[in-house]
């Protein structure tokens, strides 16, 4: 009688923190829902908001700027980011004054819908293509990518050279035909399905830090809220997990593809554009105090790893990047020493370069 009794507690228990472990699901996806709804409201009300069909599935095309004005400036994130188009805003600021600025999303990113097409990338620039042609959204474009959208950018005016008449690449993912050759192809599988239903549940807004945006100074409460709105939503799909695994077969066939020609280009080189070991420091400084829980960094008594950091960014600029602009034909490489994400480190030098490149084109 003794264990029966033992073995009801235990029962009860049991129940007891299955029915607590459901109410936390239901409160979880309930607030979660809440937000998302608070969210959506205010992207639609900030502009961010335009979905345009691409056929079974729909692209966000958020357009701001001047409709009529001069040139129209393509925004393409890097990999999984899906906050660029509140992001990048700091440095696309003072050429919206007088030109159209256009941020289109891909499958799965922010406020895009997710696909099962395979994210090769013919079907990427397709789709950016498709997209704005939708959205009445006409070439020619200058094209304004980040990382992994500086191969897609190279793919679009080699494959489209009429439709592009400037491109300007933030630390794009530099190709020399080797250097993705060895990574593995990934398909979605089980386990990223079953990662995005728990963040659609709600989970990732517990676990995602506030402060998206760590790298950086100066971003208000409300462009930090749009941002991680736009993460989570990235998070929730699955598209982005089969561009990572395409990863290596589109840079080489971007590589392959790549046709030298006369379209103006800047790249933006942060990851090796500095200039000077103190650039190196700086930025390490700079890093920590925006964010002091990153892991240990080199200071200003670790001379002789700065140096060996230094030594390394120059020869990565010789036997990569000049190289690589040079293949593209009528690039000019901008050391600009930084983070990945250079348009939110320090975006007014960004800026400057992107408006300067702008205003050369009408000359």
């Amino acid at each position: 009688m003794k264990a029966k009794k033992i073995g009801k507690i235990i029962l009860r228990i049991l129940l007891v923190i299955l029915i607590l472990f459901v109410v936390f699901v239901i409160g979880v996806f309930v607030f979660h829902q809440v937000k998302r709804n608070e969210e959506i409201n205010l992207l639609k009300e900030k502009g961010y908001y335009n979905p345009v069909s691409v056929g079974d599935y729909n692209i966000n095309v958020a357009k701001f700027g001047n409709p009529n004005g001069k040139h129209t400036i393509v925004a393409m994130s890097g990999m999984g980011v899906g906050n660029y188009s509140v992001s990048v805003r700091r440095a696309t600021a003072e050429v919206e004054k007088d030109n159209l600025v256009v941020f289109s999303d891909r499958a799965g990113y922010g406020l895009s819908d997710d696909s099962n097409q395979p994210r090769t990338i013919e079907n990427i620039i397709e789709e950016y293509r498709t997209a704005l042609k939708n959205a009445g959204i006409a070439p020619p474009y200058i094209l304004l990518p980040h990382s992994i959208s500086g191969p897609y950018a190279n793919y679009w005016s080699s494959k489209y050279p009429d439709e592009i008449e400037g491109i300007v690449i933030f630390d794009g993912t530099p190709l020399d035909g080797e250097l993705f050759y060895g990574m593995p192809y990934h398909e979605v599988d089980f386990d990223d399905k079953c990662t995005a239903f728990l963040c659609k549940m709600g989970f990732a807004r517990l676990a995602l830090r506030q402060n998206t945006l760590w790298i950086a100074d100066g971003y208000s409460e409300e462009e930090e809220n749009l941002s991680d709105s736009l993460t989570l939503m990235t998070y929730e799909k699955v598209s982005v997990i089969s561009e990572e695994g395409h990863v290596a077969e589109n840079c080489k066939k971007a590589y392959e593809s790549m046709v030298t020609n006369d379209i103006p280009k800047v790249y933006i080189c942060a990851d090796s554009g500095y200039t000077t070991k103190k650039e190196i420091l700086e930025n390490y400084e700079r890093i920590i105090k925006n964010n002091p829980d990153m892991p240990p960094r080199p200071t200003s008594e670790d001379d002789e790893i700065i140096s060996i950091l230094f030594d390394a960014c120059q020869e990565k600029n010789q036997k990569i990047i000049y190289p690589y602009a040079e293949k593209m034909g009528n690039c000019k490489v901008e050391l600009l020493g930084g983070e990945h994400q250079i348009y939110q480190q320090r975006p007014n030098e960004c800026a400057k370069i992107l408006k300067d490149f702008v205003d050369g084109l009408d000359k």
